[in-house]
């Protein structure tokens, strides 16, 4: 059994899926760290009771919160790199037994089922998921509820987590 689909990529599709994986992947926990810690430390500054070892925890947040932009940024413009490199952001995937296919203006990759470690679920949009950081965008739009199913069943069964 297969399942065949060709994905009609935009932008503003990748985008949201790159903010999707990314804020999946860092937790809105961490945004609420970030931001109490910046209310802390204005606290302190504002207080006037400012030490040298706040001083160390402020270059930490920010060094940190530098870093998550940088990484995301070097990921947009990787996702971006697609659409720069032709004339049709499109893509044929086929989902068989055996792995994924997938071929563009780009280039063909074949992958084993075994790489993919989860499917992130989204309203508009699935990631497959590989290498923990790596993903394939899936819009829930372009698949056939069997499609669905099968991706379901075959990362549950054959993917890196079973």
């Amino acid at each position: 059994m297969s399942h065949s689909v060709t994905i009609i990529y935009t932008r503003s599709l990748v985008r949201r899926a790159l903010n999707a994986f990314m804020l999946k992947r860092l937790g809105k926990s961490t945004f609420v760290v970030f931001a109490l810690m910046i209310v802390f430390l204005a606290w302190k500054a504002i207080g006037g009771s400012w030490t040298s070892g706040l001083t160390w925890v402020a270059a930490a947040l920010a060094f940190g919160a530098a870093f998550l932009v940088v990484i995301y940024f070097a990921r947009f413009r990787a996702a971006e790199g697609f659409f720069d490199q032709g004339d049709e952001p499109t893509a044929t995937i086929v989902f068989t037994e055996e792995g994924v296919r997938t071929e563009s203006h780009v280039g063909s990759v074949d992958l084993k089922w075994k790489v993919f470690e989860e499917i992130l679920k989204f309203p508009e949009v699935w990631l497959l998921v590989y290498a923990k950081s790596g993903y394939m965008t899936l819009p829930v739009v372009q698949l056939t509820p069997e499609c669905r199913a099968f991706l379901e069943e075959q990362v549950r069964t054959k993917g890196r987590k079973a």
